[in-house]
């Protein structure tokens, strides 16, 4: 006779407490005489509790042990250059900083400011705030597995564990390269969410104090950005169709996803308005240039993963349907949410992809598990499958700055704590490289983002009136930012990096059209030999006094 798994867990797990819980009791008769005999009754009550705990809960013993292993090696990771730059205003915004006046940021507001938590935890711990980034994701995704694993409805502890696992692996590992970025913290809270979303299709019942805890964290994925608010739509849409009868609109869940709506318009309104009078009408001027075109969105590694995964849905079923596990059904429809944002943002990043990949994964790896595929070639086809999104991290590694090589030698030659101007549309000339060497950044802008839309705007055209205006408005700024700051070095970049940028177009001489920059060059600075990519400019004279305009910016 053959015992189920769950009969084989407790068997074992009861053999194993019961003589843990007598080897305790003998330790204790021997090791105290009659009158300490109480206090060892105490510990050994204490002991086998604790033991026993343990013993029913090894799957999640085993992922919170597999969670501090990866938090230490994970410790010292680079960070990519956004996530720097998140930290950076966060920073400046603690030091009195407004976003949106003094900081020329685009996107919303809530990324920054939950970084400033970290900052103030960080400095009274006396951690580099980057650090106890890294900790506190490790710290969310172990927290999103268990919660997978405890609204999951599996069938045996083993199923439990290696769901949890992936789960872990893909939510936290996988990004590795974009660790920190909005799409892998959004991945981390939605994947609870589509668990409870599955449970409520079968009208299994959920803690009311659980369903919101899991609303909150959601709540927050999906505000990151506003292309996300379709995945919450689309779970909620497919389980009216699938439980129509027992749909409620008003649950714990759905009310915290609307109460962190409101909250955060509210917010936005009142301590953020900028954003829609300033940051809204410049990406609709000039963030086009960041565009890339559509072979460079869809020819993708991680694009043909899903493709691969799609098809393999499409050959042995189980996507959707009243036989469907209800959990794959919820996964893939938050796959093809974070997909349409994917798509609409036309950028083929590989951190918007995140979510996509880690959720069609973990639909794959859970339709594996299920009875009908114990066959050896849907097995087969389905594991090779599996391990393209589970070694894509091996693949992309950890954050490297392409740039590093070439500006690091040019920076290096700069005091900490000096200014340092750089003119490029690409972030990652400046970030993270400018933290890196200890030095300051004194411009608004963390690029110049908007290059590529006027670069393609005065060489092939149309050139609308406020494109024209956004140009001669940062043209100004750039003049202003280095009378304020005197900075030791200024770097022009010369090479495009973005497809919609044309490659006659001449950033250095689109700055230097201003008169009284090509004064101020002359007269306080010697122009160096240039490196591949930038011209140099090192200033050969004492900083100016204080600028006297208190339009100028005073970052740290």
């Amino acid at each position: 006779m053959t015992l189920p798994t769950k009969s084989v867990d407790r068997a074992v797990g009861a053999t194993v407490s019961a003589y843990f819980g007598r080897s305790i009791g003998a330790f204790v008769a021997a090791r105290f005489p009659p009158n300490r005999r109480a206090a060892g009754d105490l510990a050994h009550g204490y002991f086998g509790r604790f033991w026993t705990f343990l013993m029913r809960h090894q799957p999640e013993v085993v992922l919170c042990v597999a969670a501090l292993v990866s938090a230490f090696l994970l410790r010292d990771i680079p960070i990519t250059h956004d996530v720097v730059g998140q930290f950076w205003i966060a920073r400046q915004m603690i030091n009195g900083a407004v976003l949106y006046r003094d900081i020329w940021e685009i996107n919303p507001p809530l990324w920054f400011w939950s970084a400033m938590p970290l900052q103030h935890v960080a400095a009274w711990l006396h951690l580099p705030p980057l650090r106890l980034l890294v900790f506190a994701i490790v710290g969310m995704g172990t927290v999103s597995a268990l919660l997978l694993g405890h609204l999951g409805s599996f069938t045996s502890s083993i199923a439990r564990l290696a769901v949890m696992l992936l789960s872990f692996w893909l939510i936290v590992i996988a990004p590795l390269y974009d660790f920190g970025q909005r799409e892998h913290l959004a991945l981390i809270c939605v994947i609870p969410y589509a668990a409870l979303i599955a449970r409520r299709s079968v009208g299994t019942s959920v803690p009311a104090g659980l369903a919101l805890l899991v609303g909150l964290a959601a709540a927050y994925g999906f505000a990151l950005k506003h292309y996300f608010i379709a995945v919450p739509v689309m779970l909620e849409g497919w389980l009216i169709l699938r439980n129509r009868p027992e749909w409620r609109a008003l649950r714990p869940e759905t009310m915290a996803l609307a109460a962190v709506a409101l909250a955060y318009g509210v917010a936005v309104i009142a301590l953020a308005s900028a954003f829609f009078t300033d940051a809204v009408p410049m990406v609709r001027t000039a963030y086009h240039g960041y565009e890339s075109s559509w072979e460079m969105i869809v020819f993708r590694p991680w694009v043909a993963i899903w493709l691969f995964i799609a098809a393999f849905f499409l050959v042995y079923g189980g996507a959707f349907g009243r036989n469907a596990n209800p959990l794959v059904s919820a996964l893939l429809i938050v796959a093809i949410g974070f997909a349409s944002a994917y798509f609409l943002q036309r950028k083929g990043w590989l951190y918007h992809s995140l979510p996509v990949t880690g959720a069609t994964a973990l639909a794959l790896g859970l339709r594996l598990a299920m009875a009908d595929m114990r066959r050896l070639i849907p097995t087969g086809v389905g594991l090779a499958i599996l391990a393209l999104p589970v070694l894509l991290p091996y693949k992309t590694g950890a954050y490297f700055n392409w740039f590093q090589s070439e500006i690091d030698p040019v920076l290096a030659t700069v005091p900490r704590g000096q200014p340092v101007f750089i003119v490029a549309a690409d972030p990652m000339w400046g970030w993270p490289t400018m933290e890196n060497h200890g030095l300051i950044w004194p411009s608004r802008l963390l690029a110049h983002w908007m290059i590529p839309a006027i670069a393609h705007g005065e060489v092939i055209g149309p050139n609308p009136a406020p494109l024209r205006a956004m140009a001669t408005k940062i043209q100004g700024q750039a003049v202003l930012e280095i009378r304020c700051s005197s900075p030791a070095l200024i770097l022009f970049e010369r090479q495009r990096n973005y497809v919609y940028q044309p490659s006659s177009f001449d950033v250095r001489g689109f700055f230097l059209r201003r008169a009284e920059l090509r004064t101020y060059l002359a007269r306080n600075y010697q122009e160096l030999s240039p490196t591949p990519s930038l011209y140099v400019y090192r200033r050969i004279t004492p900083p100016d006094a204080a600028y006297p305009d208190p339009k100028c910016p005073n970052f740290s």
